[in-house]
């Protein structure tokens, strides 16, 4: 409780007020990352099978960020529909919470996996605005909702490793998509809140495998590689995006090393206006100093990473959701004619992407707080 109220909240309340966040944890495996933001594991099952009238009712105090924001921003959405919605207009609110979970893992060197752990591990992708594409975003009305969705995270890939029995073999990321209209304008903001794959040694006694054999050799040894390879890709990427900020150059830099799904999502962060926290998680063991000094200089890199926060806009509801059918329409027009094999997982996370975003849409424009998973229906019904 502590730590969410030094860290998170503020955040929280800046996302509230319309401000896209990324909270990240990252550390060595097995220093606290999952804990801080899930809580220990099945923590999430304790918590549904706690549901109760109130958020009180719920949160354990060992539970973590994921689950105190989703509360939180719940009762602020639920503030903002009562009337008064803060806003710089006049007239009142409506507003809409989302929750959306995926984990990014390995299934080659050049093949990444994006995956919905909220709709049957269903391929998931990070679109040209760097945002979810694909992943299902379940409208979150009420307590139950926000525990379920936390809860998808006990569907994420875990292996044993030397380092620690139920070690996280993927990044997480939980996203809460807030969308408020007043009048015929609206805008969103993202609290966008990451569990990292922790920062692993191949060979000594911190070795997270069985350095006897290759690390080539077994499953785990590979998504050990991926985690070194996307963090030091994040890294440098940072250092990039820090040397562009010194120069007073807003161009755009390349990702580092190679595209990696990581370091799109944090793109807000890297080259946006994104608030950004990380919370580095340290062992207590002394043996574990070298890593502990690695994962200080990692913090101390991304924090010379300043970004200028900066609100989201208020855009024409309207011509957005005019825009959103036409796409939705034209994707759908594409899958209907057939899609190669390598491209199908793709064109239908768009189409998923634009049926939900015209229910969205669709339902700030009538005030009414519909089910995004009706969208294709309702891309039909605009004719």
């Amino acid at each position: 409780a502590h730590v969410y109220a030094t860290v998170a909240q503020p955040l929280v309340r800046k996302f509230i007020e319309g401000y896209d966040v990324d909270i990240i944890s990252y550390g060595q495996t097995g220093s606290g990352k999952t804990f801080t933001m899930f809580g220990p594991p099945l923590s999430m099952e304790k918590a549904a099978n706690a549901l109760g009238v109130s958020g009180d009712d719920v949160i354990l105090p060992e539970h973590g960020f994921i689950l105190r924001s989703g509360l939180e921003a719940l009762q602020a959405v639920s503030a903002m529909n009562g009337g008064g919605g803060g806003g710089s207009k006049d007239t009142t609110a409506r507003c809409m919470l989302h929750g959306s979970m995926v984990e990014m893992s390995i299934m080659t060197l050049t093949n990444q996996s994006v995956v919905d752990l909220i709709n049957n591990r269903k391929t998931c992708f990070v679109d040209k605005s760097h945002h979810l594409q694909g992943a299902v975003m379940i409208p979150l009305r009420n307590v139950g909702d926000v525990v379920r969705m936390a809860a998808a995270v006990e569907t994420r890939l875990v292996r044993g490793t030397k380092m620690n029995d139920t070690s996280s073999r993927s990044h997480c990321c939980a996203v809460f998509t807030l969308s408020v209209a007043e009048g015929d304008t609206y805008r969103q903001s993202r609290l966008q809140i990451f569990d990292l794959m922790g920062s692993e040694r191949f060979k000594g006694g911190n070795s997270a495998h069985n350095s006897g054999v290759s690390s080539k050799s077994s499953a785990g040894g590979w998504e050990g590689i991926f985690a070194n390879l996307s963090l030091s890709s994040l890294m440098s990427a940072v250092d990039q995006a820090a040397k562009q900020r010194r120069k007073g150059s807003n161009k755009k830099q390349a990702n580092a090393m190679l595209d990696m799904c990581l370091t799109d999502l944090l793109a807000g962060s890297l080259h946006g206006n994104a608030i950004t926290a990380m919370v580095t998680c340290l062992s207590q063991s002394p043996r574990n100093g070298g890593e502990t000094y690695l994962t200080l200089k990692y913090g101390a890199g991304m924090a010379s990473l300043l970004n200028i926060p900066k609100p989201s806009k208020y855009k024409p509801l309207g011509k957005t959701l005019d825009r959103a059918i036409k796409e939705f329409k034209s994707v759908q027009a594409i899958v209907k004619k057939g899609v190669n094999g390598k491209y199908q997982a793709l064109r239908n996370a768009q189409l998923t992407q634009w049926q939900q975003e015209v229910a969205l849409l669709r339902s700030l424009e009538s005030g009414e707080s519909g089910e995004s998973g009706e969208s294709g229906e309702s891309g039909e019904s605009g004719e």
